[in-house]
C-alpha cells in the first residue's frame, strides 16, 4: 500500500511547467492512446518514470522486461501506476541478445531507449557492451517498420570534457573528445559512442528520426528498493551516513528527466538529430553528493545526516602527486579521477527549458521528496538528532 501511494505521488506531477499551448496539447491524452511507445530499461530508475509520464499523457506502452515470465514482480510497480491498463509486458529486453526487443517493438510507433549499464572504470568491455547493446536495440527498431521516432537516454558524460578551461559552460554543441580507456573514463567514451551511433543511424533516413537527452546526476523519489541502488543511491547514503562520491557534479530530478524524454518524443521529427542537456538550475556542486547534506538538513531540521567523503581532501593531496609517478602512478589514481575530482562542470540548460518546455524542480524539492519517498516506503529510516 505504501509503495502504491508513493508511485502515485511520484507520477502525479507530470506535465508541470509547460506553456499553456503545449500543456493543452499534451493533455489531450485520448488521442495518444492509439500511439504505442516501447520503453527499454522500463523497470530501471529513469525508465520507470518515463513509463509513468507516458501513461499520464494517455499513451499505450510496451515494456520489454528481461525475465518477467519467471519473475512477474519485476514490473509490479509499473502495473500499479494509473493508466496501467495501457501497459503490455514482454519477456525480453536483454541488451546482449540480438532480437531480444523484436516482440516488444512490433507495431510500436516510437522507442524510448533508457536501458544501459552504468559501470565506471577503465575496461574496454564497458564501451563494447554499451555500443553493442545500442546496436541490438537499433536492429530491433529496424525490424519494426512502424517505429518512426527514437529517443535515446545519453548523459552529460557524452558532453563534458577536461581539455577546456574550468570556466567553460557546456552546451549541446560540446562533444566529449577527451575521455579514453587509458585515462580511466571508459564510461564517458561509451556514452559518447552510443549516442553517436544512434544519430548516425537515423541521420540519412528521411522517414525516421531520433533525439538524445543528456541528464546530469539523476536523483529524486523512487518507486522500488532497487531504485535506491541506482543514482538515487546518493540520497540513501545521505540517510545512512555512508561515504559518498565527492566529485563536482550537477543534479536533476528524475521526474524532470522523464518529462524531457516525452517532450522530446513529441517534438520529433522537428528536433531530429538534436540533443538536450537535462540539469537543474543550480551551479555545479564542487563537493558532489556531500553538498546534499546541507540541503537535507535544511528540509529535515530534526534529523541528522553524517555523510563522509569517499575521497577526503587530505588523501587527495597525497594521492594526486603520487599518481603522476611513472609506472605505478596510474594504480594509485588515473587521470580521470585526478582531473574530475577537482574540476567544476557547468551546463547550460536553456535549450531544455526553452525548446522542450522543462521547468526544472529545485534541488530542495528533489532532495526533500526523494528522501520522503525512500523513508515512506521503508527503505531507510531517518535518525533523530540527540
Amino acid at each position: 500500500q505504501n509503495n502504491l501511494r508513493s508511485v502515485m505521488f511520484c507520477a502525479g506531477k507530470a506535465g508541470r511547467g509547460l506553456s499553456a499551448g503545449l500543456a493543452a496539447k499534451l493533455m489531450s491524452t485520448s488521442s495518444n492512446a492509439s500511439t504505442k511507445v516501447a520503453v527499454t530499461g522500463s523497470t530501471g530508475y529513469i525508465g520507470s518514470y518515463v513509463v509513468a509520464e507516458l501513461l499520464s499523457r494517455g499513451y499505450t506502452v510496451n515494456l520489454p522486461v528481461r525475465g518477467s515470465s519467471s519473475n512477474p514482480s519485476k514490473a509490479a510497480h509499473l502495473l500499479a501506476l494509473p493508466g496501467s491498463e495501457r501497459l503490455q509486458v514482454f519477456d525480453g529486453g536483454d541488451l546482449t541478445v540480438d532480437g531480444s526487443f523484436d516482440e516488444a517493438f512490433k507495431d510500436c510507433h516510437a522507442v524510448i531507449h533508457t536501458a544501459a549499464e552504468v559501470v565506471l572504470g577503465k575496461e574496454q568491455s564497458i564501451i563494447t557492451a554499451s555500443v553493442d547493446g545500442t546496436q541490438n536495440v537499433l536492429k530491433s527498431a529496424d525490424r519494426s517498420p512502424s517505429v518512426k521516432r527514437f529517443v535515446q537516454t545519453s548523459s552529460v558524460a557524452a558532453i563534458q570534457k577536461y581539455n577546456v578551461p574550468s570556466s567553460h559552460v557546456f552546451t549541446e554543441a560540446d562533444v566529449n573528445d577527451w575521455s579514453s580507456v587509458e585515462k580511466g573514463d571508459a564510461y564517458g567514451v561509451a556514452k559518447t559512442e552510443a549516442e553517436k551511433l544512434v544519430h548516425e543511424h537515423f541521420s540519412s533516413d528521411s522517414d525516421r528520426s531520433s533525439v538524445a537527452v543528456n541528464p546530469g546526476v539523476v536523483i529524486g523519489p523512487v518507486m522500488t528498493k532497487a531504485h535506491t541502488k541506482a543514482s538515487a543511491l546518493f540520497l540513501r547514503d545521505l540517510i545512512y551516513g555512508n561515504k559518498v562520491m565527492n566529485f563536482p557534479c550537477t543534479f536533476v530530478d528524475v521526474r524532470d528527466v522523464a518529462i524531457g524524454h516525452v517532450n522530446a518524443l513529441e517534438k520529433l521529427p522537428d528536433f531530429k538529430g538534436r540533443r538536450f542537456i537535462l540539469v537543474n538550475d543550480e551551479e555545479c556542486h564542487m563537493q558532489g553528493a556531500l553538498d546534499l547534506e546541507e540541503v537535507a538538513t535544511r528540509n529535515f531540521p530534526g534529523y541528522r545526516f553524517d555523510i563522509q567523503p569517499k575521497y577526503p581532501e587530505w588523501a587527495m593531496k597525497i594521492a594526486r602527486p603520487l599518481s603522476r609517478l611513472p609506472v605505478l602512478g596510474s594504480s594509485i589514481m588515473d587521470e580521470y579521477q585526478r582531473t574530475a575530482q577537482s574540476t567544476p562542470v557547468q551546463f547550460d540548460n536553456s535549450s531544455a527549458r526553452n525548446d522542450l518546455g522543462v521547468d526544472f524542480r529545485t534541488l530542495d524539492t528533489t532532495v526533500k521528496e526523494g528522501i520522503e519517498s525512500i523513508v515512506d516506503q521503508g527503505f531507510a529510516t531517518l535518525k533523530k538528532k540527540q
